[in-house]
């Protein structure tokens, strides 16, 4: 029996299993509490590990709201050390987005936002190095629900994430892979691992949508589904205006993927949805119970196409060249890199932008390196041959169409090593990748770049504000590469 608990959304309690699944819900999210602890959580049988939440559980209590509704949040912080909550993807003023609110131990702070766009969110810690807060389970989904959302069978949310951990739940230094990334050697959906993941249940005939994303901070996840199909329908919270099937979905950290499962299987037989590296126990059996209902059509609509006119043949805007650079263990990680290699915003000519300090705020220099990344010897990341803050930030209107060329030149070390970035404050449309426009019209807020290609990307910036832009491998984005979008 999966534990529950009531979460107080506005004038009503929702009562939601742990595992997150959830069918319909009605009510006004006008108050909401969140309580970031130190809890102890049980992964799996056998298996408990200190962690911090929001709320005493991993992933932290759900914000379950309806486009257009307005999200007051209040953080209260017991925990440790300063902290902040950033909401990934939502596109809201920039004093609400995050980053810049720390909130000290014993403090509290809150938000106030009115959510636009239906879609799949998280919110997370922001706090530098972020790697240490986002890899202790600060995170959790906000879903803002749109009508045709109710008409499924089931709605649930997978959040997925990887720990390193001993056999007495002890958390490990270092990396599981041996690489110079975060990965860890259990792989847990919605906080748990092997057999205390709650099955998906479904009747033949139903239509029922999964909510997937990736809170790792390093590792990819591949996820394949047995005799059955994905029909994937949103990217990053946007709906694809051409949705696709496939059985094998990939995430890289920071991204979401909507997905329809048809419930065309039969009782007794074994289905699953799982990992491509199962042994580390992220496995969700699904299980066909007895009966059958009317075959449910799906109730997705797709959007009428809303891509930039002509922006294909455009020269972009700004280039960012992303790369590594190993140093010796005594060198300052925050030195100057070499001279920047492309450009950044228009011939380089623009002064770097108030850094972003360790308290996510403006003013001192940033932590530019983890604990860990230190003790592996000091790995640096860049951007146009600099590290944060030292890169000059992309100035532009606001309401101005921007085009961007994202170019990964990061294929020098044994390591070949793939960069999401994530801009924060916008979606952008995927308007090529190594010139190749994509498949069908995409829209999203962090897109993988693998090593050796390039993606153009096409955004406009519509609250004004400096807004982050980062890759969303954690040890990435705290060793350097990072910048800002300056929108005015």
């Amino acid at each position: 029996m999966v534990p529950k608990k009531t979460i107080a959304i506005g004038v009503i309690a929702v009562t939601a299993a742990i595992a997150l699944s959830f069918n319909s819900f009605s009510g006004q999210a006008s108050s909401i509490k969140l309580d970031m602890k130190e809890v102890n959580w049980e992964i799996k049988p056998g298996l408990t590990t200190k962690v911090w939440s929001y709320g005493g559980t991993v992933p932290g209590t759900p914000i379950i709201i309806k486009k257009g509704e307005t999200v007051n949040v209040t953080g209260v912080n017991n925990l440790p050390s300063a902290t902040t909550i950033h909401w990934h993807g939502l596109v809201i003023p920039n004093d609400q987005d995050g980053p810049g609110k720390t909130i000290k131990p014993g403090e509290k702070y809150s938000y106030s936002f009115k959510v636009n766009e239906s879609g799949t969110y998280w919110y997370h810690s922001h706090y530098r190095p972020v790697l240490d807060q986002v890899d202790n389970g600060l995170y959790a989904p906000i879903i803002v629900k749109a009508p045709e959302d109710e008409k499924y069978s089931g709605d649930h949310i997978y959040i997925i994430d990887d720990w390193y951990l001993d056999s007495n739940g002890n958390r490990l230094s270092g990396t599981a892979r041996g690489e110079m990334e975060r990965f860890g050697n259990i792989e847990t959906v919605n906080g748990k691992s092997g057999s205390a993941i709650e099955p998906l249940a479904v009747k033949k005939g139903q239509l029922h949508k999964l909510r997937f994303i990736n809170a790792s901070t390093a590792a990819v996840h591949t996820i394949k589904i047995s005799g059955h199909r994905f029909r994937v329908t949103h990217t990053d919270g946007h709906a694809l205006p051409s949705p696709y099937e496939s059985d094998v979905l990939t995430l890289s950290p920071g991204e979401r993927i909507d997905a329809e499962v048809a419930a065309i299987g039969d009782v007794g037989q074994v289905y699953a949805i799982e990992s491509d590296r199962p042994e580390l126990g992220l496995i969700i059996p699904i299980k066909y119970q007895d009966g059958q209902v009317n075959l449910v059509a799906s109730p997705f609509v797709p959007p009428q196409a809303k891509g930039f006119a002509g922006i294909e043949s455009r020269t972009p805007d700004f280039t960012l060249d992303l790369n590594s650079v190993m140093e010796m263990p005594s060198h300052n990680n925050m030195a100057p890199a070499s001279p920047a290699v492309g450009h950044a915003s228009h011939g380089n000519s623009t002064p770097p932008a108030a850094p972003i300090n360790s308290h996510g705020g403006h003013g001192a220099p940033a932590q530019a390196v983890t604990s860990e990344m230190q003790m592996q010897g000091s790995m640096r990341w860049t951007i146009n041959g600099q590290s944060y803050p030292n890169v000059p930030p992309l100035e532009v209107k606001l309401g101005q169409i921007v085009k961007v060329r994202i170019v990964n030149n990061d294929i020098s070390t044994a390591e070949k090593m793939d960069h999401p970035i994530h801009i924060h404050g916008t979606e952008f449309q995927i308007v090529s990748q190594n010139g190749k426009a994509p498949a069908r019209e995409t829209w999203k807020d962090t897109i993988n770049v693998p090593a050796g290609e390039y993606v153009d990307i096409a955004f406009t910036m519509t609250n004004p504000g400096t807004w982050m832009l980062h890759c969303h491998i954690l040890d990435h984005e705290d060793g350097g590469m990072m910048t800002t979008v300056v929108a005015k």
